[in-house]
């Protein structure tokens, strides 16, 4: 199938060649020409065959009506006609002269000849019906080819609408070179984006449908907790100690909307495409120690051991450590909130000349691989336990594709659930023209 190239506007004897229309034009007019030629060749051959046969029936005549009268002159006739040397001017004067008294000139109508008489009348009407017989065909084929051209356009028109209007298939497509072939090729390209987008409008109408739920489900125990407490304290029966204590909760409960908000506003720049990263070579290992510490209060509150496997060599790569630093952070977070007591949450590291992959890695339960393809989308969480909302891996997910780089999670043998996180140790070259900027 050709390409359109927009540069490219040209309709060149090569491209017009490629067309399947006009090489069937082209093969069809083709065949009437030489078909033309052999019918005029044989024509003339016929008629003229014809031609000498009445002309020497009309000699034989002229031969016998003088062997009647004068056998002598009939014989000179006949040596004349198989003379095979032309006749001398004096001769050919002589006889226009004795010709002229009797009317025989080159303006006598063909008619008083029926020799030339017949032939030219069987000339102009073979002529005539030949050449109506070639134009009908060509007409016909005309015809033909512009009703299957036509014919083609209407029913990708037919396919083009009930694909937009209904977001059906294309039910007609033409496979084919030329500029119907990349005119249909359009067309298809065009409903297949179309109803791409159709698509993506209804998974979007869908999402914002369950994401306002899911927000409005969130934020309306923490505002409903608020509430009481705040008309609890209105009323000033409480102790100094339960007002301390229901202003901690406030607290807390008011640090969660805040970043269930920030959260939500984080993912949504990311997956709108409207936040840039910083990729510059930086190290590795310092951005997982810097989201060790983010989390390490959190281990020690629950008596879990954070332990990094640290690589021999160090780690250069191309991303944003704040970033990165943060999607780490929610991984390790996940892994806390899921490990029991007084066990470990390891780190590790993996490097290829082409990769390097970091691994979370937890003893607890592990995930039901029924859930597994479900952990990284908004709000989805596995169990009860834990304070997070749902929100930490797909927003660690977003990071990371925005870094080129791969996440997955999977039940280890030893019972637990380990996370690996994937990224490209040498940018790819969009990536590199940007940092070659920086």
């Amino acid at each position: 199938m050709e390409r359109i190239d927009d540069q490219d506007t040209r309709l060149s004897l090569a491209r017009l060649w490629r067309n399947a229309t006009v090489r069937r034009q082209a093969l069809f007019l083709t065949s009437i020409l030489v078909l033309s030629i052999i019918a005029v060749w044989i024509y003339s051959h016929v008629s003229s065959e014809r031609l000498k046969e009445q002309w020497l029936d009309q000699q034989t005549g002229m031969v016998g009506r003088l062997s009647a009268t004068d056998p002598e002159a009939a014989k000179l006739w006949i040596k004349s006609l198989t003379a095979s040397e032309p006749p001398s001017s004096e001769a050919l004067e002589r006889g226009r002269q004795l010709m002229e008294r009797y009317g025989l000139t080159s303006e006598l109508e063909g008619r008083w000849l029926p020799v030339i008489g017949g032939y030219q009348s069987r000339t102009f009407w073979t002529l005539l019906a030949g050449t109506v017989v070639i134009i009908g065909i060509i007409g016909l084929m005309l015809f033909l080819e512009a009703r299957i051209r036509l014919g083609d356009v209407r029913r990708l028109a037919v396919s083009l609408d009930n694909s937009v209007k209904h977001n059906k298939p294309m039910a007609f497509r033409i496979y084919g070179e030329g500029e119907m072939g990349l005119l249909a090729n359009g067309v298809q390209e065009l409903t297949i984006r179309l109803q791409e987008t159709i698509e993506q409008l209804h998974r979007d109408k869908a999402f914002l449908k369950d994401t306002v739920a899911d927000i409005s489900h969130q934020l309306k125990t923490p505002l409903s907790s608020l509430i009481i407490y705040m008309d609890l304290l209105r009323e000033g029966k409480l102790t100094t100690d339960q007002a301390a204590e229901f202003l901690e909760t406030c607290r807390r409960e008011l640090d969660r909307m805040e970043w269930l908000t920030l959260s939500l506003l984080k993912i949504a720049r990311l997956e709108a495409n409207a936040l840039e990263m910083n990729l510059n070579q930086a190290s590795l290992i310092d951005t997982v120690r810097k989201a060790v510490d983010a989390v390490r209060r959190l281990a020690d509150n629950q008596n879990i051991t954070l332990l990094i496997n640290e690589p021999i060599n160090p780690i250069w790569l191309p991303h944003d450590p704040q970033w990165l630093a943060e999607a780490l952070a929610n991984v390790v977070k996940n892994a806390l909130e899921h490990s029991p007591p007084e066990r470990n949450v390891e780190i590790g590291f993996e490097q290829t000349p082409v990769f390097v992959r970091v691994y979370v890695k937890d003893y607890g339960t592990g995930i039901d691989e029924r859930e597994l393809p479900h952990i990284f989308k908004k709000f989805y969480r596995t169990s009860p336990r834990g304070s997070g909302v749902g929100l930490g891996l797909p927003l660690a997910k977003s990071v990371v594709e925005k870094h080129g780089g791969i996440i997955s999670a999977a039940n280890h043998a030893e019972r637990g659930t380990i996370v690996t996180i994937t990224l490209p140790l040498h940018p790819f070259p969009s990536e590199f023209a940007f940092l070659t900027k920086l």
